[in-house]
C-alpha cells in the first residue's frame, strides 16, 4: 500500500510540475504574440491546477473527507472546464497557423 501513495504523491508533483512549465511557456508565450489560444491555453492551464487542488484537498486536510463528494464534483466540473478550454486553445492555434500557412 506504501508503494501506491508513494506512487501516487510523485504522479502529484509532476503533474503539478508540468502543468508550472506550461503555464510559464503559454504566458510567455501570450505576452510576446497577444494571440488568442495562447490566453485560451493559459487560462485552461490555470483551471486545471484549480481542479488539481481542489482534488488534493482531502490529501492534505483529513477533516475535509465528510466533504468528498462535493469536493469531487466541484474538481471534477473545474476539469471538464480544463479541457473544453484547452481544446478551444488547441484548436485556435491551429487554424492561425493554417491561415499563416495558406498566406505563405
Amino acid at each position: 500500500m506504501e508503494t501506491i501513495r508513494v506512487t501516487s504523491d510523485l504522479m502529484l508533483v509532476f503533474n503539478l510540475a508540468n502543468a508550472l512549465v506550461l503555464l510559464y511557456l503559454q504566458v510567455t508565450a501570450y505576452r510576446h504574440h497577444r494571440h488568442k489560444s495562447f490566453l485560451l491555453l493559459t487560462l485552461s492551464t490555470i483551471v486545471a491546477l484549480f481542479s488539481l487542488a481542489v482534488l488534493a484537498v482531502p490529501l492534505f486536510i483529513p477533516d475535509t473527507r465528510a466533504w468528498y463528494a462535493a469536493i469531487f464534483i466541484t474538481g471534477t466540473t473545474l476539469y471538464f472546464f480544463y479541457a473544453v478550454l484547452g481544446i478551444w486553445g488547441v484548436a485556435s492555434l491551429f487554424r492561425s497557423y493554417d491561415i499563416l500557412r495558406q498566406g505563405v
